[in-house]
């Protein structure tokens, strides 16, 4: 699926089973992932199974950024285990390895 930015269209897969969104990125060390839920939610993000930092840009119903964090990889350590979700609800996620050139306030367009 494509995903522009405004200034560069970005190519991720869509998260659009029950499988494919308790799985997400996990077990994998690069890609982008869009994930969409059936309404406003505030369900957190565990990075049990990663090997790499994500970067999670979370998106309103209107598909503007309202928050932007960088989640790391779960270790050993249960001091490590933290869970990620933004201060409001959100609507859709997209997951990424690399760092894109997106910014909280920013608006996405993309087609599911």
């Amino acid at each position: 699926m494509e995903i522009d930015t405004g200034e560069k269209v970005i190519e991720a897969e869509v998260a659009n089973t029950v499988l494919k969104r308790a799985k997400g990125l996990a077990l994998k060390d690069s890609g982008k992932m869009l994930f969409q839920f059936n309404r406003d939610t505030n369900a957190s993000i565990d990075m049990m199974l990663l090997s790499e930092p994500l970067y999670l840009y979370f998106m309103n119903s209107d598909k503007e950024v309202i928050d932007v964090q960088k989640a790391e990889p779960w270790t050993t350590n249960p001091k490590t285990w933290k869970l990620y979700s933004p201060d409001r609800l959100y609507r859709y996620l997209l997951e990424s390895f690399e760092k894109l050139e997106i910014e909280e306030g920013q608006q996405l367009e993309f087609d599911l």
